[in-house]
């Protein structure tokens, strides 16, 4: 009888304790679970309101108040300390022309006579490095160009004898005549741009980044909304109308070295400056440069083949005529 009572006695300790158990979740368990779920809702929602407001407003410190987005970067300060006008693109009035130029048949190297304004092509005779590196400084580019000889085509000017140097640019000391080889300067400031597999081809297709290592991705609030081009470490070249409906600077980002749009690092954006838009045409002066909070770090291979973008300076008739037959 004894030894039967026992396992009755162990049942019954057995039930006390999963009751109480029972009875503990219920009175200190299911209301610490509700606390959870409730603060992780508020997070939630707190997470998804403050995503509303970034993509609809603009939050000035002082006074505290949200100004909406279309009232950002307008010209009108709304905030009491400007923050809504401070980061803003910046429009940089166009300058006065390069003094040096490469035509689009060849890359020719043609000079501007201001008094004339008239473009010369430069002969070949006693051309050398350092007034290639001239030309190309006029023209906004650091790297070491190269140059070679190309005979003159019909139809093209008749360049000077020589070119020389005079306060830090070029000029034409002999305009008129002819060259002495009968040939003239193709100059190369930059090799970028020139793929390091494949040739380009209209169209697309898919590339590594390998392949092209200055391209990048400007994303906005991590949206990739245009492609780039780095000329600097601190530097990225891009189209001005991919900041017309997103002028907030912070909310820029610049993703380098990755064909990925997402997965991996991206640098943050300092200042936008926008070339001026003309009045004649809206798609004109389409340029932007980006300057970023830290500079890239450039390394290997990289480092030979990324200079400068090369940006070939042609007439608007030579423009519209090569856009109309798809080239």
């Amino acid at each position: 009888d004894l030894a039967s009572e026992r396992p009755n006695g162990r049942g019954a300790s057995t039930r006390r304790k999963t009751t109480t158990a029972l009875e503990s979740f219920k009175r200190i368990g299911i209301p610490v679970l509700a606390a959870v779920l409730s603060l992780a809702c508020l997070a939630m929602v707190g997470f998804l309101v403050k995503v509303y407001l970034d993509y609809h407003y603009f939050f000035c410190k002082q006074p505290l108040k949200l100004v909406p987005l279309q009232q950002v970067c307008d010209g009108q300060m709304d905030c009491l300390q400007g923050e809504d006008e401070a980061t803003c693109p910046q429009w940089v009035p166009e300058g006065p022309p390069a003094g040096a130029r490469v035509s689009k048949d060849r890359s020719i190297l043609q000079v501007l006579n201001r008094n004339t304004g008239a473009w010369s092509c430069i002969c070949h005779d006693h051309f050398n490095l350092v007034l290639a590196k001239a030309a190309c400084e006029q023209m906004g580019y650091r790297s070491i160009p190269t140059f070679r000889a190309a005979e003159v085509g019909a139809g093209q000017p008749l360049p000077p004898r020589e070119v020389g140097l005079s306060n830090g640019s070029l000029r034409l000391p002999e305009p008129g005549r002819k060259c002495l080889s009968g040939s003239v300067v193709s100059l190369f400031c930059s090799n970028c741009g020139e793929s390091v597999r494949t040739p380009r081809v209209l169209g697309g297709s898919p590339a590594a980044i390998e392949a092209w290592p200055w391209q990048v991705s400007l994303q906005y609030r991590k949206e990739h909304i245009c492609g780039g081009s780095i000329i600097d470490p601190s530097w990225v070249l891009t189209a001005a109308h991919c900041f017309k409906n997103n002028p907030i600077v912070q909310s820029w980002r610049v993703k380098a070295g990755s064909d990925l749009l997402s997965g991996t690092a991206t640098l943050a954006v300092e200042k936008v400056f926008l070339a001026e838009v003309m009045p004649a045409s809206s798609k004109d002066n389409d340029i932007a440069l980006v300057k970023l909070r830290s500079p890239l770090r450039v390394s290997g291979k990289l480092s030979e083949t990324l200079q400068q973008a090369e940006v070939k300076l042609i007439d608007k008739e030579s423009c519209n005529l090569a856009a109309y037959h798809g080239e």
